[in-house]
């Protein structure tokens, strides 16, 4: 992945989390958040917290070029898509960022998942 491509998906992954702490914030009564119309309960609060800090958390391990950031990611699109999915009048616009950030996953999977031809010249000590 190229440095350029790498940063700007870091940047949506750090920015698409950041806007999960909106529904954080509603559900676990931190904030009255007016853009967010439908009730979040406050378990499905702690779901939109946990989804924000997976998807943070994936930007960083990505800027930071660790190879394995791609599990976090799948983890966090699995989160956050299921808490878009329970407020989805309100959300539904996360989907997009999700279909982006799933095919970069994609492309990190293919490109150094355990069945890439990366991990195939690591297994015989071909670097």
């Amino acid at each position: 992945m190229s440095a350029i491509v790498r940063w700007f998906v870091a940047v949506v992954l750090v920015g698409h989390g950041l806007i999960h702490l909106l529904g954080a914030a509603k559900g676990l009564g931190w904030a009255e958040v007016a853009t967010l119309t439908e009730p979040i309960q406050p378990a499905i609060g702690v779901a939109w917290l946990f989804a924000a800090i997976v998807m943070v958390a994936t930007g960083v391990l990505l800027a930071a070029r660790k190879q394995r950031w791609w599990v976090a990611g799948v983890i966090g699109i699995l989160i956050s898509q299921a808490v878009i999915l329970i407020s989805w009048s309100d959300a539904k616009a996360g989907t997009l960022a999700n279909l982006l950030l799933f095919a970069a996953l994609g492309y990190a999977f293919v490109s150094n998942g355990p069945m890439s031809y990366r991990a195939a010249s690591r297994r015989i000590g071909v670097s």
